[in-house]
């Protein structure tokens, strides 16, 4: 900024010791180029509510400047994540580890988030889940990670979602073709369905748990406790997800967005 005054400085001395015809003819638009930098700067300074700010914007924080710094600033962002990617995927693999422990017979346990997919006729943003993780007992595996599948496959469960609750049914009472199909195919005869919900209320994903055919789902008491330890895992895998990553979309619980 220095520099540009000492120029801007120099120029008009050389001006002034010209001839008076060449300063008639270059003083007019030289009074008006000034006064427009001067409106342009005085705008930014109106704006940002300081000199200092206003010209540093006017002057030095150029489009491309700003262009820089965004890319530099994303570049950042994406090594940071990058970094927490594996430490919060090891947490939230700990985290199903203990629902599974805690939970009797359980077959696997796995994660389902929520995010958005592709524009509908309407133009609205379709929201969509990804099975990003899953832990298994002995003898059974994770089952497929499957991703971009719409969230209309949990319509039957989804309402007792946002409502804060915990979803338990059987496979042959799911009402979702695919989603039963799937079941089927993992051997699952119950299962166990949380939210995942942040402290801000929005509703980040689930937490699926399954029992094979042969086994029975806890009841009474036992599902009682269950439940309300699931609820606490879905609380803390929620915290890490907000740490973890930013996620491109969320419910809020009461309200579909």
């Amino acid at each position: 900024m220095l520099e540009v005054l000492r120029v801007v400085r120099a120029f008009l001395e050389l001006l002034l010791n010209l001839g008076q015809p060449l300063r008639s003819l270059l003083m007019p638009p030289l009074v008006t180029v000034a006064i427009l930098v001067f409106l342009y700067a005085g705008w930014h300074v109106r704006d940002e509510g300081s000199l200092g700010a206003g010209l540093r914007v006017a002057f030095v924080d150029t489009r491309a400047f700003r262009a820089e710094h965004l890319r530099e600033l994303e570049s950042a962002m994406l090594q940071s994540e990058l970094s927490r990617t594996p430490a919060t995927t090891k947490l939230i693999d700990q985290l199903l580890t203990l629902l599974m422990e805690r939970a009797r017979n359980v077959a696997r346990v796995r994660l389902g988030v929520v995010h958005n997919g592709v524009l509908g006729v309407t133009g609205v943003a379709l929201l969509r889940f990804d099975i990003t993780s899953g832990v298994a007992s002995p003898g059974h595996t994770v089952g497929p990670l499957i991703t971009n599948e719409p969230l209309s496959d949990w319509n039957g469960f989804l309402p007792t979602l946002l409502a804060g609750k915990c979803h338990l049914s059987a496979t042959d009472a799911e009402g979702n073709s695919i989603r039963r199909a799937r079941l089927e195919s993992l051997g699952v005869g119950s299962n166990m369905v949380c939210p995942v919900i942040d402290i801000q209320g929005r509703m980040l994903g689930a937490v699926l748990a399954t029992w094979d055919v042969s086994d029975d789902l806890p009841v009474g008491s036992e599902l009682h406790v269950l439940e309300a330890f699931a609820k606490d895992i879905c609380v803390q895998i929620a915290a890490a997800l907000d740490v973890g990553q930013s996620l491109p979309a969320a419910i809020r619980v009461g309200n579909v967005e």
